[in-house]
């Protein structure tokens, strides 16, 4: 089915294409670099979407949910140009329109932020089939098909960095209710040491892996003050919260990390993963 699709006010419309060297990130023709964000309507999605705006970045908000068009006009708010197209990212048509849709009126996608992902708490013993797809075709299959679609762009470009959003459970795996999603985080993991090493040395490719942050996601099977109970377990005294999650991303996707791929880097303030 084609991609609906809805274009914030102050977005910045170029058909002119313009590439960089291969030490360079292509920009389009506001000098801008342009970053494709999925789920980025709340949450880790919305802290990196925004803190990237600030460094400068155009970005592209892949998400279902309305709150989109939201995220889309703070990005405005900063100057930057914003694309909210509202898409199921485990579904590959929708996907690859949205990859065109992204290079016509943004222009080549330099920064790709797999981050959309679900969570539906099930015990493994009563956990139906048709859960466990619905969870990695999201979660891992969302990562794989978004880079897929985007990967080209870069490639042709001769630069690009793709950043996945894992978590802890991906290496720790889950306790209860998760086995789904601990299987899909850490399958996530290694998809992003594979395409490091196939797309190597023109697209970096790194996951950020972080630990107990405040988003509604943990909030759905506890309270706020059990949620913050956890930090007496944390070296560093504290929950996580988006912007450490977006902080990492920026610096991943930052000139400063250019010899940094295939990597997971954790932020869980100092918490031992197994």
């Amino acid at each position: 089915m084609p991609v609906p699709i809805t274009i914030s006010a102050k977005i910045y419309v170029s058909n002119k294409r313009h590439t960089m060297s291969a030490d360079k990130m292509s920009t389009n023709s506001s000098g801008a670099r342009v970053a494709v964000v999925t789920g980025a309507s709340k949450g880790i999605g919305r802290a990196i979407a925004l803190a990237l705006a600030q460094r400068g970045y155009d970005i592209a908000i892949l998400d279902p949910l309305e709150s989109g068009r939201e995220v889309a006009a703070e990005i405005n708010a900063l100057g930057r140009g914003a694309l909210y197209l509202p898409l199921d990212v485990s579904c590959e048509d929708e996907v690859k329109k949205a990859a065109e849709c992204v290079a016509e009126q943004l222009g080549i996608c330099s920064l790709l932020v797999n981050n959309a992902g679900i969570f539906p708490r099930a015990d493994a013993i009563d956990m139906s089939y048709a859960l466990w797809q619905r969870v990695l075709s999201i979660n891992l299959g969302g990562a794989f098909l978004c880079s897929q679609a985007f990967a080209p762009g870069m490639l042709q470009a001769g630069a690009g960095v793709i950043i996945n959003i894992a978590s802890g459970r991906g290496i720790q795996g889950a306790a209860k209710g998760g086995a789904h999603y601990a299987a899909s985080k850490g399958g996530l993991i290694a998809l992003t040491r594979s395409l490091a090493q196939e797309w190597a040395p023109r697209i970096r490719v790194n996951a950020v892996v972080p630990g107990v942050t405040h988003t509604d996601q943990p909030l759905e099977a506890t309270n706020v003050d059990e949620l913050y109970s956890r930090s007496s377990r944390i070296p560093l005294g504290r929950i996580g919260q988006p912007k450490d999650v977006a902080n990492a991303v920026c610096l991943l996707a930052s000139d400063d990390a250019s010899y940094i791929t295939g990597q997971c880097l954790c932020v869980n303030g100092g918490a031992v993963m197994l």
